[in-house]
């Protein structure tokens, strides 16, 4: 009797790809709130607080010190967008 045969399956891009590479190219949901040529922003989808937004590259990088300048300012600005959306505004009496 022939021992069976599995199927040997090739690993293509999509297997190895990333859940935020999954989001960017749209085979994931994300909210996002901002995108540009290197990285995205994109809501939590398990907050931690109301604005929890994740900064990702578009490039899957080994090391995010590689895009450290350019993420630590695109975290900024959103998280200033964020505490504006969020606090209180006075009204006018």
């Amino acid at each position: 009797m022939l021992p069976s045969l599995r199927r040997v399956r090739t690993v293509g891009r999509n297997d190895l790809a990333s859940v935020f590479t999954r989001i960017i190219e749209g085979e994931l949901p994300g909210r996002f709130v901002w995108s540009d040529d290197r990285c995205v922003a994109f809501l939590s989808i398990n907050p931690i607080r109301p604005g929890h937004t994740l900064v990702v590259p578009r490039q899957e990088v080994d090391h995010w010190l590689d895009l450290a300048a350019h993420l630590t300012a695109v975290s900024r600005s959103v998280g200033k967008a964020i505490k504006r959306g969020s606090t209180p505004r006075e009204s006018a009496s």
